[in-house]
């Protein structure tokens, strides 16, 4: 590389801070943060700059592979983070190559968040009507926020994501990558992978959707629900008091059809809200989380207790979970917006609603909210299926609603150089983050071994008892 390319990438970057850094194990890890400046809209010759956080690990291998860069999921959610506990994660990889975590651009910029200004929206779990026009009241102030603070909404896609990422890489010097992806990493990882697939040498993809499936199949929900029942019909514990645990959300729903359930959250004022919560609200609860296994054990003592009157599981769901009737989060919305749904698959979805118990909330707001936070369509050709002879390893969660494992034999058809494997048992965080046993495999693969007969495992699912505690198996939900 010529002093000129040197001086060049090294203003792209940013300044960077150097650090040794010791984790919670007491692994020393050498760092290097940073902030690359990229055009905000590579449209517009007048866009502003933005900032892109990143943080690269060094490898302690004297013949490291590409170095890896992470893509987090959300979208909307940060990566870059230097904590100790953050540190032993990724420890194990700079054994293989450096590592390099990067804030996707919005995710750490204040200025694409809006909190609610009104009075709290007390109709909102009561129905998909109400909620989705509450939606968009909060997107029309929220747009208008943004573009008061001169933000570029059209520039927050994940095209110009990718081109970032191509644009770190080229700053810090990589002439390849590889990437590991989660959840809507996947997504990203493959825009990339379209964009600028000769720069990769490997990706392994954990929870996979794919560029034309951010909205998602109702019929995926309601197998996914089938499943949950089955488990739930064979487990001894729980078959004698529910033998039908679709019978039960469906009687539970007709109750809260007939008379809300009050829940009472805590007001930004002190003063306390009697929330109601009706059919609407208890599918939303169960569609946010029906696809992660640490929270699927409790889903039979939720309807139970709300069958009985007992409001305080569902309480502390909807604690959870209220924050989307309170804020908008700019970069999330835009880049959905972006990656949006052909007229091939809308008419899919809605063909599939009409036979749905969860018709309402599987892409909610969708179709209920109507106003746009003014992103750009990326079109069909950006959401046509993926071809691409990179090598990858895809990995899926045997119960992973939010991204089954039918989506990584979809994008697999079009790899040629690809191994998927389905992790049995797991849920959707559960295919990385909670789970030993994909670390080596993920290793070894980045090293360039052969991992297709290799098996990544979670153990099976045990339910939550109905009465009383199992100090072996436990939910935050269930009081003590």
């Amino acid at each position: 590389m010529t002093l000129r390319a040197t001086v060049l990438m090294l203003l792209l970057a940013g300044a960077a801070h150097a650090a040794t850094l010791k984790s919670a194990k007491g692994v020393i890890v050498d760092t290097r943060e940073g902030t690359l400046r990229v055009p905000e809209n590579r449209a517009r010759k007048d866009s502003r700059t933005i900032g892109i956080g990143y943080v690269r690990f060094h490898a302690r291998t004297r013949t490291p592979k590409a170095p890896l860069f992470f893509l987090q999921g959300g979208p909307g959610s940060r990566a870059v983070s230097t904590s100790p506990g953050t540190l032993d994660f990724w420890s194990p990889f700079l054994d293989v190559c450096d590592v390099v975590l990067i804030d996707q651009r919005g995710t750490n910029d204040s200025l694409l968040t809006w909190d609610w200004d009104g009075p709290p929206p007390m109709d909102f779990f009561t129905s998909a009507a109400a909620a989705g026009g509450h939606v968009d009241a909060m997107t029309l102030k929220a747009r208008a926020a943004f573009k008061a603070r001169g933000v570029d909404i059209a520039g927050y896609t994940s095209v110009e994501s990718a081109h970032d990422l191509d644009a770190l890489r080229a700053a810090l010097g990589y002439s390849k990558i590889s990437l590991l992806g989660f959840s809507y990493g996947t997504h990203l990882a493959e825009a990339y992978m379209r964009l600028h697939g000769e720069r990769l040498e490997s990706v392994a993809l954990f929870g996979i959707e794919n560029l034309g499936e951010t909205l998602k199949l109702p019929q995926t929900l309601d197998i996914q629900f089938a499943r949950i029942a089955q488990l739930a019909a064979a487990d001894p514990s729980l078959a004698r008091e529910i033998p039908d645990l679709t019978a039960l959300y469906d009687r539970v729903v007709a109750k809260l059809a007939k008379e809300p359930m009050i829940i009472k959250l805590p007001a930004p004022t002190g003063d306390t809200l009697d929330v109601p919560i009706g059919p609407f609200g208890l599918a939303f609860i169960l569609r946010v989380d029906m696809g992660d296994a640490t929270d699927l054990p409790v889903f039979p003592r939720l309807l139970w207790s709300i069958d009985r009157g007992d409001p305080r599981l569902l309480a502390w769901f909807v604690r959870k979970r209220a924050g989307i009737a309170l804020g908008v989060n700019g970069m999330n919305q835009a880049m959905d917006e972006a990656s949006g749904a052909s007229a091939m698959r809308r008419a899919l979805i809605a063909e599939q609603s009409k036979g749905s118990r969860f018709a309402d909330v599987v892409n909610f707001p969708d179709p209920f909210a109507k106003e746009s936070i003014g992103a750009p369509d990326l079109g069909d050709a950006y959401r046509a299926p993926l071809v691409s002879p990179v090598r990858a390893l895809l990995v899926s969660g045997e119960l992973d609603f939010n991204t089954p494992p039918f989506q990584g034999e979809e994008l697999r058809w079009g790899m040629a150089n690809a191994t998927h494997l389905v992790v049995l048992h797991a849920g959707h965080e559960q295919t990385l983050w909670q789970n030993e046993t994909a670390l080596p495999v993920l290793l070894d693969f980045l090293k360039g071994e052969d991992v297709s007969a290799r098996t990544i495992s979670y153990p099976p699912l045990r339910f939550i008892p109905l009465a009383g505690e199992d100090p072996t198996v436990r939910h935050p939900s269930v009081p003590r």
